[in-house]
């Protein structure tokens, strides 16, 4: 235990020493040290350096490879006491419960153009992930039992009258067509609405809701991922609304007229299951991108007429190509 303590003496000496010949610190931290599955993960990069000192960063998202990065928020940066002090904040989540070690993460420097290239280390730090606790012994129930409404007297009377009242229109209603079947009755040919349209039309409305700019997140995405499933059922013909996103995506890859928008189908299903299954907690930058995806697939998929797709190509007498 003595040597142990003389080996961490050592360590934060030496590293006191350095940073103060270096005149820059680093460190990194988390929000908290205990998340449940699913969480954000706020990392915090702390900078403090001379002004005379150039400061680059490593590809935090590839550095930490213990975590799911999600997003890189904005620098704050500034200047007190001649020193310069950088906040770096990045986002990252994680899907498995138990102790996860952040490693140490290098900064590098130098001083002036022509400087040697120098780098620290932060200090590496566990931080844990549960899931939530679920008592397996207890048997499923409701969290109350049903209510019984007895319905008073007049109510069953109203709907006796109502229903006999419904038999009495129905009969009536069948002799007068019977009496009128010989005049002729003009039939409206039935206008389908293409499926293209009938989606463009959901998404329309459901952007004009601005569902998850009111907190609105899960219901959102539950519409958003609803019209694109019932538009691939309409358009390709399979059972895209009971169908898991595994199996749409092989379905889709067999279809060439999806084939362009394969990849953004990809993007847009697991964003969707992630907020579904995993209590995703999206960034509004997301939430954004679903919506612009969800038109992309359906513009992208809409049926070319056979008069555009064969354009007749001619030459004219100088040599120019025009397409009819």
């Amino acid at each position: 235990m003595v040597k142990s303590f003389f080996k961490i003496f050592l360590v934060l000496f030496f590293t006191f020493i350095s940073l103060k010949a270096q005149s820059i610190s680093a460190s990194a931290t988390t929000d908290t040290s205990n998340y449940k599955v699913g969480d954000y993960i706020t990392l915090t990069l702390e900078l403090h350096y001379d002004k005379s000192l150039n400061v680059s960063l490593p590809p935090i998202k590839d550095s930490l490879k213990v975590l799911e990065y999600i997003n890189t928020l904005p620098v704050d940066k500034k200047e007190k006491d001649g020193k310069v002090i950088e906040l770096h904040k990045f986002i990252f989540s994680k899907y498995d419960s138990g102790k996860v070690t952040i490693p140490s993460i290098q900064v590098f420097y130098s001083e002036g153009k022509s400087g040697d290239k120098k780098f620290i280390s932060t200090l590496p730090f566990d931080i844990t992930v549960t899931t939530l606790q679920v008592n397996t012994q207890e048997d499923i129930r409701d969290v109350k039992e049903p209510l019984t409404i007895s319905l008073p007297w007049w109510m069953i009377a109203l709907a006796v009258l109502l229903f006999l009242g419904i038999i009495a229109g129905a009969y009536f209603g069948y002799k007068y067509w019977k009496n009128k079947k010989s005049a002729k009755i003009e039939m409206k040919p039935e206008i389908k609405i293409p499926p293209h349209e009938i989606a463009l039309a959901k998404l329309d409305e459901l952007e004009q809701k601005k569902l998850w700019q009111n907190g609105k997140v899960k219901e959102f995405h539950s519409e958003v991922t609803e019209i694109v499933r019932e538009y691939f059922e309409s358009r390709f013909g399979f059972r895209a609304l009971e169908m898991p996103s595994s199996e749409i995506l092989p379905v889709l890859s067999l279809i060439e007229e999806a084939k362009n928008v394969f990849k953004t189908v990809e993007s847009f299903l697991s964003n969707a299951d992630l907020v579904k299954f995993a209590k995703f907690e999206p960034m509004p930058q997301v939430n954004d991108e679903m919506m612009k995806q969800a038109f992309e697939i359906v513009k992208k998929t809409i049926p070319v007429l056979k008069q555009e797709a064969s354009a007749v190509q001619t030459t004219s007498e100088n040599g120019e190509t025009n397409v009819k």
